[in-house]
């Protein structure tokens, strides 16, 4: 079975926190600032450091959140 990386963690943490808050892609990056392509990405590959930081704070969750199982 292969090893779920770091972004991985994150981009599944980011789809499911969309997910319950019943917010599309394209509804997040308008609220959030940014473009669907541009979140489309973050789920893809992770995130810098300082846009991880905004999306937490964005959540009401620590980025340790984000890679917890």
């Amino acid at each position: 079975m292969p090893k779920i990386t770091q972004g991985q963690k994150v981009g599944a943490k980011l789809k499911k926190l969309l997910k319950e808050r019943n917010l599309t892609q394209e509804e997040f990056a308008d609220k959030f600032g940014t473009t669907s392509r541009t979140v489309r990405r973050w789920i893809k590959d992770f995130p810098n450091l300082a846009t991880l930081e905004q999306l937490a704070d964005f959540f009401g969750i620590s980025i340790k959140d984000f890679f917890d199982e």
